[in-house]
């Protein structure tokens, strides 16, 4: 086999093309258009003739050439952007891409089945009298939109526990939190969330979630995808027992549940999904036989096929990035006879891969071998290590990157493994994203986690949507983004019940040692008697139960930023200035202890 070129030729092969010399300046790189205009003369000195001692006879046989001739493509038929016919305004924001993902009905569907089966939990005989699920009332779709702004925050917000959330420390409390929920009833409503009727059940594994993933299925076709797209698996990480957990020891998350994905190359929008549940009857492989698959393909090729048939991006000139895992010369085949094309890394143990693979095992770092049957084209090339790549969209063509070696000589690379680098990472990308801002929390049930994941890629695509349509100066931080969806969906939340803060134990004021605090005049409820009413002192009255005889003292003063009863001055400067102000007061610490505690 003969070997692209060696150093010496490539030299002069550069020097007597390009008119120049790099003996007294350094390499810089060519520009686009370089590459461009001289992908044939390239190619036409890279790209030789194999050896005449290699055996072909097999690769012969099955259809393989070592003639390269130009795939004939179908044009690209697709109309990228957004095809839904809801008008957006001319400054739309996160919570319109929002709502267009997640529909009014889902919120209707979620409300409707969690109150069904929390009433069926209090119909439960065995219940323990301080059960937190004796303490439900009914939510609504205000109360489930603040719940759920809640689990958006706690993604910004990372913290250990659930608990922490709603922590009186002054080190890591966050009061947005308790001012918008108390922490049983948020509690309350994550324990009974529910998305299907138990009483429905059947052989779906994944019926608990079903209704969702049918939601996002349906409402991620508001947006048509660019030319490229990406293939590839995704991960839901979970530990515990369901039966189609999968082990990939190769992934960040080794366990969990398994998702295929397809999304844009560029952006990471997920296009459409199907999650594995051991099942094959219930993937999306089924619509691989309504575009005319034969039965007896395998069933990553049903997948592919099918997954792109499910989500309607066949027949319109897309081209997709695969992995090995899927690669094969029978997927291509299948996709190129329906006006898709497709790239990607392959393994040699494939069925009607070229034999010349295996047989050619030394090559030097820059040569490779190539074969054509029809638009089928399978490369074998050494950069670090040998890579096996097939393509049904391009040509056996050596292109200048803009990368140098150690000898300051241009790096040449195919121009499909160019490509597969710059357009494979559509998933790795939205899994990316996701991982920034998880709301993922962990649960013993898989489902939780399995819809808390796919709420989060929800989320991802309305982020994308929101880059792509908002406007160029309201563009924000992912972090910006999700604060202000965090905002619009408390604010559309205008009958959701707020916290009871006159019952249970009340937090003491963050800022009560810092500040500015000045008194005034405690206001009078409409119509009452006094105009000057009067209220407890927090700072110098005994609890209750240890006043034994001593006189409650009252006060008519208090600081509006604090919201405490004080005697004025002694008592307003002592809880101002001083943390154990009760014991300055000459309160005893018995009591102390326990006013702090019903505090």
């Amino acid at each position: 086999m003969a070997a692209f070129i060696d150093d010496g030729e490539l030299d002069d092969f550069i020097q007597e093309y390009f008119g120049e010399s790099d003996e007294d300046s350094e390499f810089e790189g060519f520009d686009l258009n370089d590459i461009i205009t001289d992908n044939d003369i390239l190619s036409e000195i890279l790209f030789e003739q194999d050896d005449k001692d290699i055996n072909v006879g097999v690769d012969e046989q099955n259809g393989w050439s070592r003639i390269d001739t130009p795939p004939i493509c179908a044009p690209f038929t697709g109309t990228p952007g957004l095809n839904t016919d809801i008008d957006l305004g001319e400054d739309p924001q996160p919570i319109d891409f929002f709502n267009l993902l997640f529909n009014n009905s889902m919120w209707d569907t979620i409300v409707l089945q969690t109150n069904l089966y929390a009433n069926r939990r209090l119909q439960n005989d065995e219940l323990k009298p301080n059960s937190r699920i004796t303490k439900w009332r009914p939510t609504s779709i205000d109360e489930m939109k603040v719940f759920f702004s809640l689990i958006i925050s706690m993604g910004l917000t990372r913290k250990g526990d659930l608990d922490a959330y709603w922590s009186t420390d002054e080190v890591i409390n966050t009061p947005f939190f308790s001012k918008m929920m108390a922490k049983d009833r948020f509690m309350n409503i994550l324990a009974n969330l529910h998305l299907n009727d138990n009483n429905l059940a059947n052989t779906d594994r994944l019926y608990k979630v079903r209704p969702f993933i049918t939601m996002m299925r349906d409402t991620f076709g508001v947006y048509t995808p660019e030319e490229s797209l990406s293939f590839d698996e995704g991960t839901c990480p979970f530990k515990g027992r369901v039966k189609f957990r999968v082990y990939n020891p190769m992934k960040p998350n080794k366990f969990g549940i398994k998702l295929y994905q397809c999304c844009e190359a560029r952006s990471g929008y997920c296009v459409a999904f199907d999650i594995y549940d051991a099942d094959a009857e219930r993937s999306c492989s089924i619509y691989a036989d309504t575009v005319g698959v034969a039965e007896d393909c395998t069933h990553t090729t049903k997948l592919v096929v099918g997954l792109l048939a499910f989500c309607g991006l066949l027949l319109k000139g897309y081209k997709v990035y695969l992995d090995n895992y899927y690669c094969s010369p029978e997927l291509f085949n299948e996709l190129d006879l329906l006006n898709t094309y497709a790239c990607g890394t392959v393994r040699t143990n494939r069925k009607l891969v070229p034999k010349a693979f295996t047989e050619v095992k030394k090559l030097k770092q820059g040569q490779g071998i190539f074969r054509r049957m029809g638009n089928l084209l399978a490369i074998k090339f050494h950069d670090k290590r040998d890579v096996h790549m097939l393509s049904t969209m391009h040509e056996a063509k050596l292109i200048v990157t803009d990368r140098v070696n150690k000898d300051n000589e241009p790096v040449l690379k195919p121009n499909l493994v160019v490509d597969y680098c710059k357009f494979m990472g559509g998933v790795d990308m939205n899994d990316q994203i996701c991982q920034y801002y998880d709301v993922l929390r962990k649960s013993v049930k898989w489902w939780k986690t399995l819809f808390f994941h796919l709420f989060n890629v929800l989320l991802v695509n309305v982020y994308v949507l929101f880059k792509k349509y908002g406007k160029p100066a309201k563009r924000r931080t992912h972090q910006m983004f999700r604060q202000s969806l965090i905002r619009a969906l408390i604010d559309e939340a205008v009958d959701a019940p707020l916290p009871d803060n006159t019952k249970g134990r009340k937090c003491e004021p963050i800022g009560r040692l810092t500040g500015k605090h000045f008194p005034q005049y405690i206001p009078a409820k409409e119509g009452a008697k006094r105009k000057r009413p009067l209220r407890d002192c927090k700072a110098c009255n005994f609890a209750p139960k240890d006043r034994q005889g001593n006189r409650r003292t009252q006060t008519s003063f208090y600081c509006p930023k604090c919201v405490v009863a004080l005697c004025v001055p002694d008592c307003f400067h002592e809880y101002h200035t001083k943390k154990d102000y009760k014991r300055k007061l000459g309160v005893d610490d018995n009591s102390s202890s326990s006013s702090s505690e019903s505090e």
